[in-house]
């Protein structure tokens, strides 16, 4: 009995450590698993060597006969090991040959993450090795109702997730590394040094407790909202501490600093917004620049960009091509981009972050003419619903007037923004 509770002990403050340190990479050790009794006919699932992926898929799967395969991903997490072009096809190849996993089961598909999508040719891993990368749900929570509904994944498993718990993970994470990184001044300035670490902690906390709390971040109307919050907490505590006007105004400018640093993280450090300081300066949200819309002539309507798409941006026409219907909750994963090989899609903006790598000529595919697509904006909010697999535009919705107007997108082009 000692002995399992000092295991259950050792194994939380395992996961603490790397939940802690997540933003450093931790190489685990690549190869097969076997997780149960699989035989023959059991699933394949696939991950990246990140330690803690791969610590919490092995939970999440215990009791269910299955293989895993983990691939080299640098020892990062397959979202930012995909987007460096870290994490791609031939390594997923590379690691279904070493795996002998071919030898093992008779069905030739592999459940993979999702978030690998934006670095992955799924096609091509399929031409070298016979295997079909089938994208599971986005998150570990999800995999036994994922199994349990015959591997078939709900509209809530397609989209990118961000729970309480996620956010507090990221929150204390993130703030650990902000925090180390002004530790020396303590050398300096002891009082303060502790005092803005403890800052910075404080306020990661709430920006990610209050997350769905605080406004949508329009005209920085979060971040504003936030440093309102901190300031009335400064003043609160005011009223028990004897501030001078100086050390107010000191403190002040502290909660300034460490929100506004929560808000320029805040361009890019989740799977749920992506954008560049430049545009959250300029105009106050975290919008992507990427506006994808697709030529319906080049679009063969494969739908694999619906199907890997984490946002809802993207639908196929009940008899047609796919088309872009909520390009303003785009992420610029890029994704969709990766996984054509019609070369279909255009960008409204004419802007890009940048910061996804594994995608070939992207500078042409990003900057190119697409106004004689204009006609395409004819599908943006356009009403979706989840067909078995993917969103579809609903056309009875459509003709029952069911709809935003498309005049309603109000976005300006990025091209257009200082």
């Amino acid at each position: 009995m000692a002995g399992r509770i000092w295991g259950m002990i050792k194994l939380r403050f395992y996961e603490i450590f790397h939940v802690l340190f997540r933003h450093f990479n931790f190489p685990c050790e690549l190869g097969l698993r076997e997780i149960g009794r699989p035989d023959e006919h059991s699933p394949v699932f696939l991950s990246g060597n990140y330690t803690l992926t791969v610590h919490r898929l092995l939970k999440r799967l215990s009791g269910i006969d299955c293989y895993l395969i983990v691939a080299n991903s640098k020892g990062s997490n397959v979202w930012c090991a995909a987007g460096m072009n870290e994490f791609n096809e031939f390594d997923i190849i590379d690691a279904i040959n070493v795996s002998g996993i071919k030898d093992k089961v008779l069905a030739r598909r592999i459940i993979a993450p999702p978030y690998a999508a934006p670095g992955v040719n799924a096609k091509e891993v399929q031409a070298r090795t016979g295997f079909k990368l089938v994208w599971g749900p986005t998150h570990f929570d999800d995999l036994p109702a994922y199994i349990a509904g015959n591997y078939r994944r709900t509209s809530e498993m397609t989209r990118a997730q961000f729970g309480f718990w996620d956010r507090m993970e990221q929150a204390v994470s993130t703030a650990l590394v902000y925090a180390m990184t002004i530790f020396f001044l303590i050398f300096f300035f002891p009082a303060y040094t502790l005092i803005t670490m403890g800052l910075i902690l404080l306020f990661h906390l709430t920006w990610f407790a209050l997350w769905d709390v605080l406004p949508e971040e329009r005209l920085w109307l979060k971040t504003l909202s936030h440093f309102g919050v901190g300031v009335a907490g400064l003043a609160l505590v005011g009223l028990f501490h004897d501030f001078t006007l100086s050390e107010f105004a000191i403190w002040t400018a502290t909660i300034g600093g460490v929100v506004l640093l929560i808000s320029l993280d805040g361009c890019g450090s989740s799977t749920i917004y992506k954008t560049t300081p430049r545009h959250w300066i300029t105009r106050g949200d975290y919008r992507s620049h990427f506006e994808p819309i697709i030529d319906p002539v080049k679009c063969t309507s494969c739908y694999d960009c619906v199907y890997v798409c984490p946002k809802g941006v993207l639908a196929r026409l009940p008899k047609g091509p796919a088309v872009s219907v909520r390009p303003d909750d785009c992420i610029e994963c890029l994704a969709c981009v990766k996984s054509c090989h019609d070369d279909a899609f255009y960008n409204r903006s004419q802007q890009w972050k940048g910061d996804v790598k594994s995608i070939d000529d992207l500078q042409t595919i990003m900057t190119r003419d697409w106004h004689h697509l204009e006609d395409e904006m004819k599908w943006i909010n356009a009403p979706t619903k989840y067909d078995k697999v993917m969103l579809v535009v609903d056309t009875d919705a459509m003709e029952a007037g069911k709809r935003t107007p498309p005049e309603a997108y109000i976005r300006e082009p990025a091209d257009a923004v200082a």
